[in-house]
């Protein structure tokens, strides 16, 4: 059976070139950036162009584009090849593959299978399979697991609620679903740690970062280094990292202040100087809120969250 495989990113794409059968890179970032099922697929990619040239400076052409030749290469699949998914275990990754699933579920494969691991022998801390060297990838596939029909059902329930604006359907999903995938359920606990908290308006990786950059921790690819090792389940990306810090450099009373603009799709990477502000040092030690300073228009998967500061 010819297969086909879905690889997230070209680290692990190039690495695997030798392989039997096709590769396709899927590039999207589901774990945020605006998602609503209501919206027609034209509509979700041309909210989501629109979001990240703001925020990462994605050409907004170039991501409607790259959405809509990696659409056109799924449809093309033929059902007969077996679809053979390489998504490791975090927040990033897992959203992509819960995506992939409910796509590929509509279209009666005869066969789905999946490589995903959390470890590697000899590589600690494992962050993904961009770690592992060609070899140790393509002996991988010979570990490769069919897919489940109970664990494409669990994908497919995971991304409806993932999408939902009411963040309780995260919650009820993880105590009423049946769950088969080996590391969809920890991503979906954590994913609270995205939301602000209400005494500080500020999420877990914000607080983190302010608490890090208080401490000393100012060059931001250090910071993003100690970030990513507290936070090995996020799978989170630099610009993604970047884009969280700029939206605490907003307006007329910042909680931070660089040097430096941080890294962007367009711009080279710069190890940016970081700094509290005296409103970032209030709200970390909890005199003041987030929003009596800057204020928030962020999306947490179906979730918008959008206030204006009160300063």
């Amino acid at each position: 059976m010819y297969m086909i495989h879905i690889v997230n990113g070209d680290a692990v794409g190039n690495k695997i070139q030798g392989i039997d059968g096709e590769i396709i890179v899927w590039r999207e970032m589901y774990d945020f950036g605006p998602l609503n099922l209501e919206w027609s697929k034209e509509e979700q990619i041309q909210k989501r162009a629109i979001f990240f040239e703001e925020r990462l400076g994605i050409p907004e052409a170039f991501f409607i584009s790259n959405c809509e030749k990696q659409d056109s290469l799924l449809k093309n699949i033929s059902t007969n090849d077996e679809v053979v998914l390489w998504f490791e275990h975090d927040r990033y990754d897992q959203t992509m593959l819960m995506y992939l699933l409910t796509v590929l579920s509509s279209m009666e494969f005869e066969k789905l299978s999946m490589i995903s691991i959390d470890q590697y022998p000899g590589i600690y801390p494992f962050h993904g399979l961009g770690q592992l060297t060609s070899q140790q990838l393509t002996a991988l596939v010979d570990d490769k697991k069919e897919i489940t029909k109970e664990q494409i059902r669990e994908a497919v329930s995971g991304w409806i609620a993932y999408n939902s604006n009411n963040k309780e359907d995260i919650e009820k999903w993880i105590q009423t679903e049946q769950h088969f995938l080996p590391f969809l359920l920890p991503v979906f606990k954590e994913h609270g740690s995205y939301f602000p908290s209400s005494k500080t308006g500020l999420n877990e990786v914000e607080l983190l970062s302010l608490q890090l950059i208080n401490e000393g921790v100012c060059q931001f690819y250090g910071l993003f280094k100690i970030v990513t090792e507290k936070r090995v389940n996020d799978g989170l990306s630099d610009l993604h990292f970047a884009a969280i810090l700029n939206e605490l450099m907003k307006g007329m009373n910042p909680l931070l202040s660089s040097d430096l603009p941080l890294p962007n799709y367009k711009l080279s990477p710069s190890n940016a100087k970081l700094e509290l502000t005296s409103h970032g040092l209030d709200v970390l030690n909890g005199k003041k809120n987030r929003l009596d300073f800057v204020g928030i228009d962020w999306w947490i998967a179906g979730v918008h969250i959008q206030k204006n500061a009160s300063s």
